[in-house]
């Protein structure tokens, strides 16, 4: 039997907000080429995968901006947007908002739909870096509020710390060759109805390289993107978060989506 249940379900509960999202995002980390990526993102929105990840200390803003381009090209209703802010600008109100503002101008929007807080501030309480999350969501700078790189005991904090709104996302590095959510961080999401984006599901070109993976795409005639996007969805509570700037890459996302690994292949990829 797999580790978790398999799920079949291509839209993700948002926390327990009630709302769902593509168990696929696109991420707009490292692009190179920026015009192929805005093509990339209109062909996406068009086949319906309408979650963009970006960031302000992405390309120092230029991400942001790749998103305020789709936003004008296809609508703001259209899309889900989630961006991070870095905690040292949760130093205290004014710093967040300005912060915020600076990334709803490149974004060409007046609020996000996510807006997570990119790391751990040593400095900063995690308490303190909740109610300045809070603060801009009561603003309506943002509809909901997470964290990224958290482990279990800083979820658990900010968990505690929240006031008004719960926290709905934890972004982490999940990939087959890289499991170590799945030791306590990923029971504890699904338990309390957090979903967990998981960046870096190809592990930067090394996951889709492994021999195993290759004969699996290889049986259910699937690219190995493809079967390793389809491992992370099938368990509960988690969606992938994946980077795209060719067109002819978004079929083969949308693609790793409408079926599911069986549990024998799952278990095989469990062992890796």
């Amino acid at each position: 039997m797999p580790r978790f249940n398999i799920d079949k379900e291509d839209r993700k509960p948002l926390g327990n907000s009630g709302e769902y999202i593509n168990a696929i995002g696109i991420g707009t980390w490292n692009i190179y080429n920026y015009r192929n990526a805005e093509e990339a993102l209109s062909s996406a929105v068009e086949m319906g995968i309408n979650v963009f990840e970006t960031a302000g200390m992405y390309a120092d803003g230029l991400a942001e901006e790749l998103i305020g381009r789709l936003v004008s090209k296809v609508g703001r209703d259209g899309i889900f947007i989630v961006i991070k802010i870095l905690s040292y600008n949760l130093t205290n109100e004014e710093s967040a908002i300005k912060a915020v503002q600076i990334s709803l101008k490149r974004l060409r929007t007046s609020y996000v739909d996510l807006l997570l807080v990119h790391g751990i501030h040593e400095l900063l309480s995690i308490s303190h870096q909740i109610r300045i999350l809070e603060m801009l969501a009561e603003r309506g700078y943002t509809r909901y509020i997470g964290v990224s790189n958290f482990r279990l005991k800083e979820l658990k904090e900010a968990i505690e710390s929240t006031r008004k709104y719960r926290i709905v996302v934890n972004q982490v590095t999940y990939n087959i060759l890289n499991k170590k959510i799945e030791k306590d961080l990923l029971p504890f999401a699904i338990k309390n109805s957090i979903l967990i984006q998981a960046c870096s599901p190809l592990g930067k070109g090394s996951v889709i390289k492994h021999p195993l993976l290759i004969k699996i795409a290889d049986v259910y005639n699937k690219t190995p993107a493809q079967i390793a996007l389809n491992f992370i969805i099938s368990r509960p509570y988690v969606m992938a978060i994946t980077k795209t700037e060719q067109k002819s890459h978004v079929m083969e996302i949308k693609d790793a989506m409408g079926w599911r690994l069986d549990e024998r292949d799952i278990e095989l990829l469990e062992s890796l």
